[in-house]
């Protein structure tokens, strides 16, 4: 059984997203549990990461119903303001009271600064994290955030930190060289890890295929190894350039191409450690639902 480590959901009518442009209308509509179950049990997917959408209390608090009425939500990565320490605080002591929230991610891509992590008031956020044991989600986008890493990582290195989308490398662009040097240059740091996910979205060609994402998985491995490489979804930001289906189906066969000796670390064992993740009572998830 594997774990999809990056999901999201949202529903329109409860929490419009600006970010959902007529330039991603295939993904502009309520996204909910009972569409990506069938995904998951045709896949062999007992566990999913439920990661933020929205930079709001609100969207935390969907995904935290979510999960209680999912067993197969393993874990909530949920949204903080990091601006505001104080406030922050008391979020995070609220939200430790619940069972599966072990991360924490702010959309630092629609930010203008790409040093906004870097701020005297995040960082004193980014402690509280480090002291509640926290994972801090990164959806890092070259050639933007990726360079604030190794600073980050080094200033709080017994912080879990995860790079989403592998930083989105420019697949099939002569960038990928430079992208690469930056990824090694985070996973030099011990408390790095990155997800294997969202690099369908990064490819023009929509037939794509496992052949297009490895350049991008080669280099991952090289850098981080297995022990903190972890795969998902990024469904339904994924629906924009595949189903879920041929998603999962690529990553297996891309991960089983070049690290057929670690599938079950890359597809499920690291995700379990890092999220700390119990087995969703029952099993996996049942379709149709009982």
């Amino acid at each position: 059984m594997s774990v999809d480590a990056h999901q999201h959901f949202w529903n329109l009518e409860r929490e419009p997203l600006a970010w959902l442009t007529p330039e991603v209308e295939a993904i502009a509509r309520t996204f909910e549990p009972a569409e990506l179950e069938p995904g998951l049990v045709a896949n062999g997917i007992e566990r999913t990461v439920l990661v933020q959408a929205a930079c709001t209390d609100s969207d935390t608090d969907a995904m935290l119903e979510q999960a209680g009425e999912h067993s197969w939500i393993g874990a909530v990565v949920a949204w903080v303001d990091l601006v505001v320490p104080e406030q922050a605080r008391e979020r995070l002591d609220e939200l430790m009271q619940q069972p599966k929230v072990r991360g924490v991610r702010h959309a630092i891509h629609d930010e203008p600064d790409p040093r906004w992590l870097l701020q005297p008031a995040v960082l004193e956020s980014i402690a509280l994290l480090e002291a509640r044991g926290l994972v801090l989600e990164l959806p890092c986008v070259f050639p933007r955030h990726l360079d604030v890493v190794p600073e980050l990582a080094a200033g709080f290195p017994n912080l879990p930190i995860v790079i989403d989308h592998l930083g989105k490398p420019p697949l099939g662009t002569e960038s990928m060289g430079q992208w690469a040097s930056l990824l090694s240059r985070a996973a030099a740091h011990d408390n790095v890890s990155a997800k294997v996910s969202g690099l369908n979205t990064m490819l023009a060609n929509p037939a794509w295929t496992a052949a297009d994402l490895r350049p991008a998985v080669e280099v991952a491995v090289d850098c981080f190894g297995a022990e903190r490489l972890l795969c998902g979804s990024d469904w339904p930001v994924s629906l924009l350039n595949g189903s879920y289906d041929r998603v999962w189906q690529e990553t297996v066969r891309v991960i089983e191409d070049v690290a057929p000796n670690d599938v079950d670390r890359l597809l499920t064992g690291t995700a379990t450690h890092l999220y700390r993740l119990e087995p969703a009572p029952g099993g996996r998830p049942q379709w149709p639902p009982r």
